[in-house]
């Protein structure tokens, strides 16, 4: 679990959080250990999910992770090389790790989270946290396709029910419109800092981060 723990390392300092949960206390990678324990995982193969369980008084919690997404992830270190062949079981990883720290971090502060909330923060996570690895790894350099590969070239999976399609399509929406706007800021002209930016968004509520999206406009450089 040590490459899941990197990977929260790695968002907790993006955003400059701070955490005494550990999501490698979290994790479950046995679908039947998690119906067993009061949840209910998809019931298609479960590659990533993140249950919750609660109420004002306590919060219950697991990360649901294939066991070959982590193999993967251990046997071809992301943290050292990120390609072609780990990528995508990189995203699926981070996708729960974002979700935990997220939830963690705003049930600490007694506030609500919606499920769009979690995806849109999710994606932005994802979109972000490549590029700094990347950028670290390839001496600077943020790959111009990384956007199209999130936002554009992502399929749905058809067996989602349509609410569910229509909270992840809407999150990837305004995920793709707010990292657009972050790549033309600060990836491409290799200027400002966006580490004040996202660290503003990431603080925001769900209604919040919509009209920060809705009324940014990128800057021309």
């Amino acid at each position: 679990m040590q490459i899941l723990e990197k990977i929260q390392g790695v968002i907790e300092r993006t955003y400059d959080l701070e955490s005494e949960h550990r999501v490698s206390d979290f994790v479950v990678t046995c679908p039947e250990f998690a119906r067993a324990f009061g949840l209910r995982p998809d019931a298609t193969a479960l590659r990533e999910q993140v249950l919750v369980r609660g109420d004002s008084a306590a919060v219950d919690l697991a990360v649901c992770l294939d066991q070959q997404v982590l193999t993967q992830l251990r046997d071809h270190d992301p943290m050292a090389l990120l390609h072609d062949g780990n990528l995508e079981a990189f995203w699926t990883a981070l996708e729960g790790v974002s979700h935990f720290v997220y939830l963690v971090w705003n049930v600490s502060r007694r506030r609500q989270v919606t499920q769009l909330e979690l995806e849109l923060q999710a994606e932005v996570d994802k979109f972000v946290t490549t590029a700094l690895l990347v950028a670290a790894q390839q001496g600077g350099r943020v790959p111009t396709e990384l956007h199209s590969w999130l936002f554009d070239l992502c399929r749905l999976d058809e067996s989602l029910a349509q609410e569910e399609a229509d909270r992840y399509a809407r999150a990837n929406r305004y995920a793709g419109r707010f990292c657009q706007q972050l790549a033309s800021r600060y990836l491409r002209s290799g200027g400002d800092s966006m580490f004040p930016e996202i660290r503003r968004f990431y603080r925001l509520s769900q209604r919040g981060k919509l009209r920060h999206i809705e009324s940014a406009r990128p800057r021309n450089r």
